[in-house]
């Protein structure tokens, strides 16, 4: 989400107790287990509205043997929220903290037939006899109740405070780490992944990427500023993490609130910086169920799922041609594994060229500054693959400068209609310019 002002520093790793490199982490799985599925990532790309489709897809997944006797078991994991400030707002499912929210979606995931535990960890004490604390990520006793789940449920927040609580990394300026160990609760988060699904919304989707993970901005000033490694103070700037989140996926760049709050600048931009070509980012109220072996995946929920693909993007200061943006709406399909591609899931019908043109659209980026608009981008690339033209213009909010996106459809591009009667497409070009 966009990011809080609190900032705290990291687990030293001077600390004299055992902290586990990333790469080897392991732990025994449950002795229950009686069957080994493929490990799976649920990526929710924020304000999950306990939608049913998606929570029942979770439990699933963490279900050891299916329909026997056994049942799943999540532990939720809620770092990435703040710390309760008194025993009563940890007490109340209805805050928003670390406390509160293991309550909350314990009791939801406990609605879907799962057993749960709530993982006692988050960035700091704040009143006396405070169960959660950052102590407890060192804890055998924590991790070891960890480690006899089949699932892992990631809540959100700010993503940093994951890094914080579940990594031990060595100083940084700006906390811009590349060089991280694991806690004994990150380790057995791993043997859960190994194994097992690992799921989580907002926050909970961006750190189960690999290096450099954003760590927040906005598209506008990510734009017109460029991409900086840290923890930035000033919460437009975009900002990304070297060493990067746990790892449970790789080969793309993660996003969330993704068409829904215009994050396709700033995706653009730091897939740039970075050299990475491509980005996955995931709408509200959607997920990607991806399976981490095969690198294929499916979309479900009320919105889509976007491929950024900058691997044949040229360059130049502020302007970029050439980037290639594919959108999976629920019911399609996603590969990571062969070019980051999206395919059309059954029932699809192709979409025919109209008879009107796209029609030029203010703020495209959906401005944090800017009247509140939401999927704006989205929509226009929707209705620019159903023009007459194929082509389509959208203006940032902001000015001096002021940026233009030209959106285009041509020999590359595919757009089909899915069986819920919503509209997909894949490589549909873009290019950035200044508008001036």
């Amino acid at each position: 989400m966009h990011r809080p002002s609190s900032a705290l520093g990291a687990l030293a790793l001077g600390t004299a107790l055992v902290l586990v490199p990333a790469a080897s982490a392991s732990a025994a799985p449950p002795a229950h287990a009686a069957k080994k599925p493929a490990p799976h990532a649920v990526l929710i790309g924020g304000n999950l509205k306990e939608n049913a489709e998606i929570l029942q897809a979770i439990v699933d997944l963490a279900d050891p043997d299916g329909s026997g006797p056994l049942r799943a078991r999540i532990a939720i994991v809620t770092a990435a929220a703040s710390s309760a400030a008194t025993p009563e707002e940890a007490a109340n499912p209805d805050e928003n903290n670390a406390a509160a929210n293991g309550l909350y979606y314990s009791a939801l995931f406990q609605s879907f037939g799962a057993e749960t535990y709530s993982v006692p960890v988050d960035e700091a004490v704040d009143y006396a006899g405070d169960g959660y604390t950052p102590a407890n990520a060192l804890d055998a006793g924590v991790a070891a109740e960890i480690a006899a789940s089949t699932g892992v449920f990631f809540g959100g927040g700010d993503q940093m405070r994951y890094v914080r609580t579940l990594f031990a990394c060595t100083d940084a300026e700006l906390e811009a780490f590349t060089d991280c160990a694991d806690t004994p609760a990150m380790a057995a988060i791993r043997s859960v992944a190994a194994r097992g699904v690992v799921a989580g919304v907002s926050a909970g989707l961006t750190i189960q990427q690999g290096a450099y993970m954003v760590t927040g901005g906005e598209s506008y000033q990510a734009w017109r500023d460029g991409a900086t490694a840290g923890y930035l103070d000033d919460a437009t700037a975009l900002g990304y993490l070297p060493y990067g989140g746990f790892g449970f996926v790789d080969g793309v760049l993660l996003d969330s609130h993704f068409t829904t709050w215009g994050r396709e600048g700033r995706a653009i931009q730091l897939a740039l910086a970075t050299q990475h070509p491509y980005v996955l980012g995931v709408d509200e109220t959607t997920a990607v169920v991806l399976d981490r072996t095969t690198g294929q995946g499916r979309v479900i929920g009320e919105h889509g799922a976007s491929i950024i693909d900058v691997s044949g993007a040229v360059q130049s200061d502020r302007t970029v041609t050439g980037v290639r943006w594919s959108y999976a709406n629920a019911g399609d399909t996603v590969d990571l594994r062969h070019g980051a591609t999206i395919a059309k899931g059954k029932g699809a019908a192709k979409v025919k060229a109209g008879a009107q043109d796209a029609a030029s659209v203010a703020d495209v980026w959906d401005s944090i500054d800017g009247a509140g608009g939401t999927y704006t981008m989205r929509d226009l690339g929707q209705a620019v693959v159903a023009s007459v033209s194929g082509t389509g213009v959208g203006l940032t909010y902001e000015t001096d400068p002021q940026f233009q996106t030209t959106l285009t459809r041509d020999q590359s591009t595919r757009a089909w209609t899915t069986a819920g009667g919503l509209v997909s497409f894949s490589d549909l070009r873009v290019d950035i310019a200044p508008a001036d």
